[in-house]
């Protein structure tokens, strides 16, 4: 890299957004601490559409896609066929793969990849043909192509090279916000009235994801009830549905007195819908890190997820570990909820996105 300018940085954006799942959280927090750890870097985020900065200043260039269509070509199809001819007119001399794709790039531009899952190699039958497609045309090939592979957990680089044979150079963990703390109990009624949660309540997350298993987690609530053994309680899910799935609207719809669909629910209420839960039950069928689990424990509630590497490397000691069927949630709720509600955690103990960003940082400004 020149001397006389500065390093400078292009990102897949694609993804960028204030709100969203996990994954959109963790590429977020990443750059806004990637602006700390390399404060001299210019960063160039690239998108078909749109998108909000996660940052506001001189250093961070929006670079949308005029030839784009209005952003009608996304996905896979316009990072292999539009991105590269964008860095090419910024001079790279990195570029981040917030999910593991490349564009056509020169040989001079050193290729970072972050690997969040396999669930493609893992779980195929939990995810649509149409969104694997792409990662099976183009997943192991720019895993090879990549001059660094960071993942987010040592389970996931471990399955990595196990079904790859491609090394990992780094772990770059998820932290969770300060947001992310036990709340009050004014804040937790207020944010209780908002969403109409009139009972206790199981909470749960990611119904419009298939892996996610949610299923099972409804079905032995559901069973529960009929024996008797979580009398006045309620589910209750945030973030959206999946309408096209008739079954999983069949169980919802016959279950509709006891369960709640949230939708849609602001990040900052998040903090609140966790400490107000009497557990927090995750039974995944696979996942690559577990930033719910990990945000739950900083809540300083019961969690039940399932017993998998990787979510013991974002839960630690306090969950109860299950099967992902319905006998491992109806073993496993009824055992969390007898415990004392766990310490949330220590401040010491917190992940820190600054910390955590420390091997991205390195991967994208060292050279040779």
């Amino acid at each position: 890299m020149p001397a006389n300018r500065r390093l400078r940085i292009g990102i897949d954006g694609r993804n960028l957004k204030r709100y969203g799942t996990g994954f959109i959280r963790y590429t977020v927090e990443l750059c806004k601490a990637l602006d700390v750890a390399l404060p001299e870097a210019e960063f160039y985020v690239y998108s078909p559409f749109p998108v909000e900065l996660p940052v506001q200043s001189d250093r961070w260039i929006a670079r949308v896609d005029p030839w784009s269509l209005g952003g009608r070509i996304r996905g896979a199809a316009w990072l292999k066929t539009r991105l590269g001819s964008l860095c090419r007119n910024d001079r790279l001399d990195s570029f981040w793969a917030t999910v593991t794709f490349f564009p056509t790039l020169s040989s001079r531009v050193k290729k970072v990849a972050s690997v969040h899952d396999i669930v493609h190699l893992v779980a195929p039958e939990s995810m649509s043909f149409r969104l694997n497609l792409p990662l099976y045309l183009f997943f192991a090939r720019d895993c090879r192509r990549a001059d660094a592979i960071l993942t987010n957990s040592q389970g996931t680089a471990d399955r990595l090279y196990a079904t790859l044979r491609c090394h990992t150079d780094g772990i770059v963990r998820p932290a969770v916000s300060d947001d992310f703390r036990p709340r009050s109990a004014a804040e937790i009624q207020a944010c209780r009235d908002k969403y109409g949660i009139t009972t206790p309540y199981i909470f749960g997350v990611g119904v419009s994801v298939r892996r996610k298993n949610v299923e099972v987690l409804i079905e032995a609530f559901a069973a529960m009830l009929r024996d008797g053994e979580l009398a006045g309680y309620t589910l209750v899910f945030a973030g959206p549905g999946r309408p096209q799935d008739r079954r999983l609207t069949a169980m919802l719809e016959a279950n509709r007195a006891r369960i709640k669909m949230l939708g849609y629910v602001a990040e900052e209420d998040l903090p609140a819908l966790y400490s107000g839960a009497a557990a927090f039950v995750f039974p995944s069928l696979y996942e690559g890190f577990g930033i719910p689990v990990m945000e739950a424990r900083a809540c300083g509630i019961r969690v039940v997820a399932t017993d998998m590497p990787e979510l013991r490397e974002a839960g630690g000691k306090g969950p109860i570990y299950i099967a992902p069927t319905v006998e491992g949630v109806r073993t496993g709720l009824p055992a969390a909820l007898a415990r004392p509600a766990p310490a949330a955690l220590a401040e010491g103990d917190r992940p820190s996105w600054i910390r955590s960003v420390q091997p991205l940082a390195h991967a994208l400004s060292t050279f040779g």
